[in-house]
């Protein structure tokens, strides 16, 4: 089996105990400013801080900020499996978001001139939190069944314009805040009762509001006929439900994974420190493929959405 390994950074979001289930390495992190001014290395373990207490500290509007790893910390990274032999499958966060992936990738046009015999492919996954983590885990499996680095690279680069995300966030100021959406959709999407509902769009790689239901209970039967609507017809798939302390959520949203895809791989993961600062708390969603890719601009998905809210 050829030898390679796979890397993301910290806005991947799987725990540790499900990285060494699917060998899949230890994040690059980003960066976390604190309140005080003080700058940490982005703690997707929760070593340091906890997972409440953090999403405590922001429900109090608390001033964090996020930043991206910087090409030095890719490099350092990359550089120590190249010189083991060993080439790098990366999924990154989506570039829409940030700067992560040309961060990855300057980091592989300087090792790779200095390294010829050895490469690395890096996915820009359009995606963020479980989106990443799915791809990564996707990666696992085709390198578990022999397959070649860059069949793999390929691969993804197809099957990640299939991933969906279905669920709700209580609260969009955080997305506004971090230039995610506009004001005015912040606005109308955190009235009282209203849970906003997205997908993502392959053409911005940014998260695309596409409707509202109301209250938990509506978004659980949305989500539900989504996923049957949209959900690949691969019995062995991987769906993940990301939550930023939004437990009790998150476990409505894995029975109804449970519920409509038996068979399939049902994981939870909690939204880490790089993703969280610009969500916010609040987010249970839902990622998973489908067969087809997501429709221009989100607009079939929209559509959908619309005609099962409109029977509810």
């Amino acid at each position: 089996m050829e030898k390679y390994v796979i890397l993301t950074d910290s806005c991947m979001d799987l725990s540790k105990e499900q990285r060494k289930e699917y060998g899949i390495e230890n994040p690059v992190p980003g960066t976390v400013l604190y309140p005080d001014g003080s700058d940490h290395d982005a703690d997707y373990d929760w070593e340091t801080i906890s997972f409440e207490e953090f999403y405590k500290r922001l429900d109090k509007k608390e001033n964090f900020k996020s930043g991206l790893p910087n090409q030095f910390r890719i490099s350092q990274r990359v550089e120590e499996y190249f010189k083991n032999g060993q080439d790098v499958l990366s999924v990154t966060l989506s570039s829409g978001m940030s700067g992560t992936y040309n961060a990855f990738i300057q980091a592989k046009n300087e090792l790779e001139a200095k390294y010829p015999n050895r490469h690395l492919y890096v996915v820009d996954s359009k995606r963020y939190s479980a989106g990443i983590s799915i791809l990564a885990v996707l990666a696992s499996e085709n390198r578990s069944k022999g397959m070649s680095i860059e069949d793999n690279f390929n691969f993804l680069e197809e099957r990640k314009l299939c991933l969906h995300q279905v669920g709700v966030l209580d609260n969009l100021f955080f997305l506004h805040r971090s230039g995610r959406i506009s004001k005015a959709k912040a606005f109308f999407g955190t009235m009282a009762g209203v849970k906003p509902m997205a997908d993502f769009s392959n053409e911005t790689g940014m998260p695309c509001v596409l409707g509202n239901a109301r209250g938990y209970k509506a978004s659980y039967k949305v989500a539900e006929e989504f996923l049957k609507e949209y959900l690949t017809k691969e019995e062995k798939t991987t769906i993940i439900c990301a939550h930023s302390i939004r437990e009790e959520q998150c476990d409505e949203f894995v029975k109804i994974a449970h519920k409509v895809a038996p068979k399939a791989t049902v994981l939870k993961c909690r939204l880490g420190q790089s993703n969280g600062v610009n969500v916010g708390p609040g987010l249970a969603v839902l990622f998973f493929l489908a067969d087809r890719p997501v429709s221009k601009d989100c607009e079939e998905e929209r559509k959908f959405l619309a005609s099962v809210l409109a029977k509810k």
